[in-house]
């Protein structure tokens, strides 16, 4: 039976007002908590894997305040998505201490409803809608690898992985499109790094380099004028290159 996944990331800032509230009344605190950070945008990427391996794409989606005007649109947008595809797990990196945590908050402060995705349900049974691929990396050990180091490991180009760190929150109209870009990337980063979770687990008639490559030309016919093409297009390249020399070599 084909497996779906939506793949999130969410990109946050620190609110300057709720900041200084929290410093008035701890005047001693440099804490910047969880619940100062706001949401400024978000993005969702849908793939799927059929039982003989194949990989499909679906959408990649992403909203911002300069596109919906504030959190509450952003994360409105977000929630209607995941509702749309309630049937499908989300993944995220970290999510569980980071991104959960704050567009719960945000659902808190605007009246939203979580899509069930996010909904803490304890004595859940069945598959878990939400998996959080750090947590299953760490496992039962104490050691937390980045994201970053992980794609590292697994021969992701720097150059695609060292735009993975947060940024800014955009103050002109060409730093909002790299935001969109920035987020929409990680979600891709964030799918890549799943795939190679799911080929260690043993995922039937999944390999690797094909099931990137089928992430990544995904990717670029619903990005091409993404800023990082020409790095996506060249990674892309290098593994169709290392499949044909594995198969000269078997031959």
């Amino acid at each position: 039976m084909a497996k779906s996944y939506i793949a999130l990331d969410a990109e946050f800032y620190w609110d300057e007002d709720l900041h200084k509230a929290h410093k008035a009344m701890d005047p001693k605190s440099d804490t910047r908590a969880v619940a100062v950070k706001k949401v400024m945008a978000a993005a969702v990427f849908r793939f799927t894997i059929d039982d003989e391996g194949r990989v499909s794409v679906g959408d990649i989606l992403s909203w911002s305040e300069r596109d919906w005007g504030d959190e509450e649109g952003v994360v409105s947008q977000l929630f209607d998505c995941l509702r749309a595809h309630d049937d499908k797990p989300v993944i995220t990196y970290g999510g569980l201490a980071m991104d959960i945590p704050v567009l719960l908050l945000a659902g808190i402060a605007h009246g939203l409803r979580l899509p069930p995705q996010l909904i803490d349900l304890p004595g859940r049974r069945g598959p878990r809608p939400h998996l959080d691929l750090g947590l299953m990396l760490k496992g039962g050990g104490r050691t937390w690898s980045h994201l970053s180091q992980v794609l590292l490991r697994m021969g992701v180009p720097f150059a695609l992985v060292a735009s993975k760190p947060g940024v800014r929150r955009p103050a002109s109209g060409g730093a909002w499109w790299a935001l969109r870009d920035h987020v929409e990337l990680d979600c891709l980063l964030l799918s890549i790094a799943k795939l190679g979770w799911l080929v260690a687990q043993g995922a039937n008639g999944l390999r690797l380099e094909p099931a990137i490559i089928a992430l990544v030309e995904g990717f670029l016919r619903r990005r091409p004028d993404h800023s990082l093409a020409g790095e996506l297009h060249a990674y892309a390249n290098r593994l169709q290159r290392q499949i044909a020399e594995g198969f000269d070599l078997a031959a």
